[in-house]
Parts: structure tokens; sequence; C-alpha cells
């Protein structure tokens, strides 16, 4: 018998003496052959389980064994042991082969044929309950993979539908990379627009954390290292401890690698199918990306021209300026808004008050405070002016926002009176940011700016009444930050 032979013969025993069937079988023959300890050999007759080394250490069996030797044995066999107790052996027959022997060791007598039988009967139907277990881990293993890609195709299309935020995408990918194909390391790398070389986009690694600033982040010129030569080929590459497969459109745009099993095996066939097949929805997904951002440049851009032509109205102590935007952004950072919703500010900050577009000059640059009179009707044009932009498809989102950041926490605000968690929280963040930018700058209908710890002060002191308490608390915050200066360009 050859040693691969062996092997194999030992790895059935030891996986038969560990399978289900053997515990339903123990649990069988206790009742008939009262509380007998159950020891398994292979086909060298070396102990397999732990009841087996321990009673061969004692030499109980010795005798036993040297019989054993004398010749195969495919029949049961009762004897007794160096101790004078009784044991029984069935072998393990697979085919015209022994795989091994089962022992019940120390009996306290012989048992009757009747009952040696009814064991047999028991180790028969173990050994065909353990065989259908085998087939079915076979089966298990074999569409594994299979199962892995549909589920990948699903979760991918959760991923196109959860966000469309580039860098997030791109890493919720390798985190799903990382996951299916159970290795250490994935790499995300894109094209740069000179399709000279490959910018990674996102590493993962189990083993340590990998900062942005590393030197894994270089970019790779197109036919070097695996990366590059999959990039410029279009072939996957597939090798024991990596694989890594093209991102594909009409042409490559990327590649995703995976290296290192955390298992130390390596990487099958069925594995870069599955890479494969992630890596085709992948394509689906960052395109989708890519599209979104240039949309957002075209809108952003489109808000930005309308913003200068709205500021043109207005004298320059009076306009919104780049400061008030990130500040804007900076709180809702700070209060851990969705990105959408972080997006869709950053468009309302944009354009926060469109009605000063319509307002009479007499009124918008007028010195001092405004009539009651005045006062309504800038709050009456403040929702006429929201007709400029309403039929701007990208801008809906934002309206609500636009619409309510003069509304107040305690309800007597404008335009309809909101209050509390009712407000929009981006038009909570503005009206926040809004306050402080009048009060540090100098406009026609207040005077005199004040100083910034003052405007801080008021701020506070209007918590709960005019402002969120929450957003106060992030606003206040952010000033204590030694970079707020830096944030606001004060």
């Amino acid at each position: 018998m050859s040693e691969s032979e062996k092997k194999l013969k030992y790895e059935f025993l030891v996986k038969f003496s560990k399978s289900n069937s053997i515990t339903v079988f123990r649990k069988l023959c206790s009742k008939v052959l009262k509380k007998s300890r159950c020891a398994f050999l292979d086909s060298d007759y070396k102990p397999v389980n732990c009841v087996a080394r321990k009673e061969c250490n004692h030499l109980r069996l010795g005798k036993y064994l040297a019989r054993l030797k004398s010749g195969p044995l495919r029949e049961y066999m009762v004897f007794k042991c160096s101790c004078d107790r009784v044991c029984l052996s069935f072998p393990v027959i697979q085919g015209s082969s022994i795989y091994g022997h089962v022992l019940f060791i120390h009996l306290k007598k012989e048992p009757r044929k009747n009952i040696i039988d009814a064991v047999r009967i028991f180790m028969d139907l173990a050994l065909k309950e353990f065989q259908k277990e085998q087939e079915l881990t076979r089966l298990y293993e074999t569409i594994r993979p299979r199962a892995i890609a549909l589920s990948t195709i699903h979760t991918i299309h959760r991923l196109l539908s959860s966000t469309l935020n580039m860098d997030e995408l791109i890493e919720r990918i390798a985190r799903l990379t990382l996951q299916v194909m159970r290795s250490r390391h994935c790499s995300i790398m894109l094209l740069d627009e000179s399709r000279k070389y490959l910018i990674p986009k996102a590493i993962i690694n189990l083993d340590k954390e990998i900062p942005k600033t590393d030197s894994q982040y270089k970019k790779i010129k197109l036919g070097v290292k695996m990366e590059g030569k999959v990039a410029k080929t279009g072939k996957a590459v597939f090798g024991r401890n990596a694989v890594c497969v093209p991102l594909v459109e009409e042409d490559v745009i990327g590649v995703i690698s995976a290296r290192d099993k955390t298992n130390d095996a390596p990487f099958d066939k069925f594995e870069l199918e599955i890479l494969i097949t992630l890596a085709e929805q992948a394509v689906i997904a960052v395109k989708n990306a890519q599209m979104y951002e240039e949309q957002e440049k075209m809108a952003y851009g489109s808000i930005k021209t309308l913003a200068a032509l709205l500021d043109s109205k207005s004298p320059n102590t009076f306009t919104h300026s780049d400061q008030f935007v990130k500040m804007v952004l900076t709180l809702a950072e700070a209060m851990k808004l969705p990105r959408e919703d972080i997006a869709n500010l950053h468009y309302a900050a944009l354009l926060p008050d469109t009605g000063k577009f319509s307002i009479p000059d007499e009124i918008l640059k007028k010195p001092g405070s405004l009539s009651s009179k005045e006062y309504d009707i800038i709050k009456k044009q403040h929702l006429e002016s929201l007709k400029i932009i309403e039929h701007l498809e990208f801008l809906k989102p934002a309206m609500p926002i636009i619409r309510h950041h003069h509304e107040r926490y305690d309800g007597a605000g404008y335009p309809d009176g909101l209050k509390g968690s009712s407000i929009p929280p981006g038009a909570r963040i503005m009206a926040v940011a809004n306050a402080f930018e009048a009060m540090i700058s100098a406009r026609p209908y207040k005077g005199k700016k004040i100083s910034i710890s003052q405007a801080i002060k008021e701020i506070e002191k209007n918590k709960g009444t005019q402002f969120d308490p929450e957003t106060v608390d992030a606003f206040i915050a952010a000033t204590n930050n030694p970079e707020f200066e830096n944030i606001v360009r004060l």
C-alpha cells in the first residue's frame, strides 16, 4: 500500500470517528454493550482517537494487536485483553479494503451472537450515513463557489443602490472582496486619464493598517508588477498566493486583486471565477459613481454661476462668503450627517438667500432696523424667490433646507413657523452658521460687526430658543478647535 493510500484511509477513519453517525452509533451500542468504550485503529493498527491512544499506551491491547498483525480480519473478533476483560472488534470495510478497526474495550463478559450481529448492523448503518455526510460535503464544496458568486452579485447590487460616493463605494467593494475571497490583502486600482498609470484607490490588509500616505499607494506604471501587467493585457493572473483580474467596461478601467488566503491555502479556479464575477459587477458600480461625480461637478458649476448672479444684486457686505459654506460643511461633518445630505446641504449653502434677488434695493441696503412692513416683504419675497430655482431638478433635495433656514427652534421663525425636530437638520445647521456670519460681518441693517468670542456667546445664549441645541453643541466644539479660524478664514 502506498503512503498516499495510507494517508487517505487514515483521514477517512479520523473523519468517521468524529462524524455525527458515530455519535448515534455509540449511543445505540452503549445500550446493548453496557457502557462500553469505543476505540479506533487505522489500517496499520495505530490508535486514531484518544481512547485508543490511552489504552494502547497502557499495553492492554498488546495481545490483540499481535494477533491482528498475523493477517487481515474481515469479520468480528472477540478476545480477552491483558486485564482479563473481553474486547470486541470489527473491521471498517470500504469496497474491498480494510480502512481500520472499531474496538469495544473491556466488556464484562463475552456478548451473545445476536448482540454482536446487532452491533454489526449498527456499524454498517453508521458507515452508510457517514458516506452520505461525505457526499453532501463534497456537493457543498462544489456548489459553494457558485453560491458565493450569486451572493456577490446580490451584494454588489445592494452597494449600487446604497451609495454613489466613489471613495466609499470602492472601500466597500474592497472589503467585500476580502470577505468572499477569504484573503488577507485586497487592492483596487483605476487607470488615470493618461491610461499610463494605475492609481491605488483602496488597499486593505488584515495584518496592518495602511494609511493613504503609505508607499503602497504610489501609482504603478502600466505593464509593471502583477497589477500593471493585468491592466495592460486585460487578462487575469492566477497563482497560488495571488489572483488579479481586470475591471473591464469597453476597455480596461482598472484592476482588482486578492493576496494570501487567511487559511494559507492556495487560490483555486473557483475563486478566480468568483473574483471575475465580482469585477464584472464592480465595473457597473464604479461607472455609475463616475457618472454621478461628473453630473455633480456640472451641477456645482451651475449653482456657482447662479450664486454669483444673485450676489451681484447685493453689496459685498451682504453676501454669503466661501467661509459660510466651509462652516456649514464643517458642522455637517461634525454632526455625522449622511453623505447625500451633506451634498444637498452644500448646494443649499451656495444659495441660501435667493430671495434677495427680488427685494427692493431700498430695503436690502437700508441702514438700521427694518419696519414690520419691510420685514413682511422680505419673508414674502423669500418664498416668491424660491420659484427661481424650483424647476432645477438636481436642487429639489436642497429646497427644504433653503426654504426653512430662517426657522427658529422655538417656532418663532419663518416662513412656516416650524419648531424643533420638524425643521430639516440642514436648515438648523445653516441657521447657526448664518447668524454667526451675520454677527461677525458688517451689514447695512445692524451696523458694526462684533468679535468672534461675542458672537459665540450670543449663539450659545440662544441655544434651545433660536437655535437647535445639538447644532449649537457641535458649533461650540468646532470653535474650540485651534484650526477654527482657518476653517472659516476669519
